[in-house]
């Protein structure tokens, strides 16, 4: 999207069950919003409210569990993005130039995609789970089918309704296995199943699948599937943080050495603008002084003493920059991975951010 002077509502509802904050938060931003925003923004804030109650109230699934809700109106450019999960998010209603997108990027490296292979006595699965559901499902008894693993198929999921049959089987259901992870580009494998079948399924994996795995959990032929992802989930969410802490070490012992790693928000800016950066690592939490941008000539800067003209082109066109979303912005436009850390008492006395660099 364009950017624009005009106001860009991002709004994040937590839907739990349990969860009603959800309706006070929006009402209560809303009220806040009302009395401080005035003339073409005051009506670009209605349009987006109504937008959003239509949406609510006609679009929303009952299993939704987090929504995010991105609008602007007419004056600047008219865009609505609504978008909803089954993993929940804060409840948050934020008003600027541009999308508040680093809970979007916090829920991608919490709940990232990974792939289930089921494996039971009489059936045998593979499951794609994306923030915290298993998405679309074919069923696979059709030859043809198979052959287009890797293809158009590349994010389904395969299932086959027959009793196992000795290693010819398994080796099957590991080659189809190892097409869909490549296809997709996984890098993450968690089985499931019975004890026996998975202790066979794992020492016929290849090694490049079994570098992937992430852990092997118990499940039943009755065990509703919902509940095995759920299971898988938990134990995907620890692995998850344990990678982020080792990310997290990676880029200390990246700042021991020169021109491997940058810390701090100048830093990190700089590096992101450059292109140099590999992996954008964030301490969760991470809140940052505002920053300024130029509207004129695109500058960034994260000063704290008052400005007034732009220090790079000299024009009168700087206006506050949230730091944290520009630094988000930035990688997600290099492609680069996001990392948020629970918690890393060193990279926090750093600033709370940090890069790993490309050269």
């Amino acid at each position: 999207m364009d950017e624009s002077d005009a106001p860009f509502i991002s709004a994040y509802l937590n839907l739990e069950e349990g969860q009603a904050d959800w309706r006070e938060t929006l009402n209560e931003r809303a009220h806040v919003l009302r009395r401080i925003l005035q003339g073409d923004d005051l009506v670009d804030l209605e349009d987006a409210l109504v937008k959003i109650e239509a949406w609510l109230s006609t679009e929303l699934l009952p299993e939704a569990k987090g929504a995010a809700i991105f609008v602007r109106g007419i004056f600047g450019g008219a865009f609505m993005l609504p978008m909803q999960f089954a993993s929940p998010l804060p409840n948050i209603i934020a008003v600027y130039p541009t999308p508040n997108i680093y809970h979007l990027v916090e829920l991608k490296d919490n709940y990232h995609r990974y792939i289930i292979l089921l494996a039971l006595p009489e059936q045998a699965s593979i499951l794609e789970v994306n923030l915290g559901a298993a998405t679309i499902q074919a069923w696979i008894d059709r030859s043809e089918l198979r052959l287009r693993v890797g293809q158009e198929w590349a994010r389904t999921h395969f299932q086959t309704h027959q009793a196992h049959r000795g290693d010819r089987f398994l080796q099957e259901k590991i080659t189809t296995l190892d097409r869909l992870m490549q296809a997709g580009g996984h890098s993450h494998l968690i089985l499931a199943g019975d004890a026996k079948i998975t202790g066979r399924v794992r020492q016929a994996l290849p090694d490049d699948l079994l570098a992937k795995l992430v852990d092997v959990i118990p499940a039943a032929q009755c065990d509703p599937q919902t509940d095995v992802v759920m299971a898988t989930l938990s134990r995907f969410i620890e692995h998850e943080e344990q990678e982020s802490q080792s990310i997290a070490d990676r880029l200390m012992h990246g700042l021991r050495s020169q021109n491997l790693a940058v810390a701090g928000t100048s830093g990190s800016l700089d590096a992101l603008r450059s292109g140099k950066v590999d992996t954008l690592v964030l301490v969760r939490g991470f809140e940052p002084d505002p920053g300024w941008t130029c509207t004129e000539c695109q500058a960034i800067g994260v000063d704290t003493h008052e400005l007034t003209l732009c220090p790079v082109c000299g024009a009168p066109a700087l206006r506050p920059l949230d730091v944290r979303e520009a630094l988000v912005r930035l990688a997600g436009q290099l492609e680069c991975p996001v990392e948020v850390v629970e918690q890393s008492d060193a990279l926090l006395s750093l600033g709370g951010v940090g890069c790993l660099l490309r050269y």
